[in-house]
């Protein structure tokens, strides 16, 4: 068993907001879409079940994590959508 520890830095932190861009599926630390989300930060913030992920005005909860990858699930109108983002990959 893997135990999972919040540290000091995270004693008051609710929720990590990514911002996904739809047009290359690709996660963002901004809302302006200019400074593209690290792996490790990502992958941190989702074992600790922090990670959201915007998609416009959408919150989202990733449900998936592989490598640099998290997948979101959407609901609307009777139709379900799977997106895979894509955060920047450990160099």
């Amino acid at each position: 068993m893997k135990k999972i520890f919040i540290d000091a830095s995270d004693k008051y932190v609710a929720a990590v907001v990514v911002y996904g861009k739809a047009y290359d599926s690709k996660l963002y630390v901004d809302a302006e879409y200019t400074t593209q989300a690290e792996e490790a930060d990502v992958a941190d913030a989702f074992i600790k079940n922090q990670l959201v992920v915007m998609d416009d005005d959408v919150a989202l909860k990733p449900v998936k994590l592989d490598g640099n990858k998290v997948l979101t699930i959407d609901y609307a109108s009777s139709t379900v959508s799977a997106t895979e983002w894509t955060a920047k990959a450990a160099e």
